[in-house]
């Protein structure tokens, strides 16, 4: 049984498995650029949230925070030192929610490489 140079190399396996890792990395491929629409859509999606609720709760817990903050000076004592830390809790969360809503384009932009999220976003 004469078997060619070409059938030694595939049964050696030196060409089967790159050529089973090539095929597999093509598909991987293909399949990840065929997800890039639904990947912008999801951005698009967390972007309007982030824009819209995590602002406006930021402000209310900003608001609440400090209305808990101040009125926590008119009760007994230790009653007072946990109003209090609540309400400092509140402003915190507030504030970091705030930091996160004015940083959340930038971030996105970058992510996506887009150079203007709202726009590719469709968002006012």
């Amino acid at each position: 049984m004469n078997i060619s140079w070409f059938g030694k190399l595939l049964n050696s396996g030196r060409i089967v498995g790159p050529a089973i890792s090539l095929l597999l990395l093509l598909g991987f491929v293909s399949m990840a650029y065929g997800q890039a629409s639904n990947a912008v859509n999801a951005i698009c999606t967390l972007y309007l949230a982030v824009k819209s609720v995590i602002f406006i709760l930021g402000l209310v817990l900003i608001i609440l925070g400090g209305a808990m903050y101040a009125g926590a000076h008119v009760l007994p004592g230790s009653t007072k030192g946990s109003v209090q830390g609540y309400g400092m809790g509140m402003i915190l969360g507030g504030v970091i929610g705030v930091i996160i809503a004015v940083a959340a384009p930038y971030i996105l932009t970058v992510i996506t490489g887009n150079s203007n999220i709202s726009a590719a976003c469709g968002a006012s």
